[in-house]
């Protein structure tokens, strides 16, 4: 007798693998769909129209906290969605209202603050608070809010 080929396990090998292959594409394009994302609440943004620009306020935001015996040092940067905006001239009327901004700012971080019964139910309320002063300020017809999301890249309390 003569020895068995070595053609028929490999040939064997050669088609499970081909079996398994097809198996797993199949799989792969019947696969269902991802479900469909869920409408936003009303009220809530149902996300930026266009690309973000990051504005960071040049000056950090002072405050005195918790009925004035803490103190604040607050440093933010505002995801502004530049869809409808001219966004140098923005840039500009922020530069030059910064003072004023910067007093509207420190008082709604002390509005915040004062309806808030915790510091941590205060630190997440606050992006909301700076991000409605910030688009009753700077908001147009074309774009009633402009600023997106308030992100607090520094938050200390002393």
């Amino acid at each position: 007798m003569s020895a068995p080929s070595s053609l028929i396990p490999f040939g064997l090998g050669l088609c499970g693998t081909l079996v398994l292959f097809g198996l797993g594409l199949s799989l792969t394009l019947q696969a269902p769909a991802p479900p469909p994302e869920p409408a936003p609440a009303p009220g809530e943004a149902a996300g930026p129209a266009g690309p973000l620009t990051y504005m960071p306020l040049p000056e950090p935001i002072l405050a005195s906290v918790r009925d004035n015996r803490r103190q604040l040092t607050l440093r933010v940067v505002f995801a502004v969605d530049g869809t409808g905006l001219d966004l140098p001239a923005m840039a500009g009327k922020l530069r030059a209202d910064i003072p004023l901004l910067v007093a509207e700012l420190a008082e709604a971080v002390r509005l915040c603050d004062e309806t808030q019964p915790t510091i941590e139910a205060f630190r997440r309320a606050l992006p909301a608070a700076l991000r409605e002063v910030v688009n009753a300020r700077y908001g147009t017809e074309a774009a009633p809010a402009p600023v997106y999301e308030a992100l607090l890249t520094e938050f200390i309390v002393r």
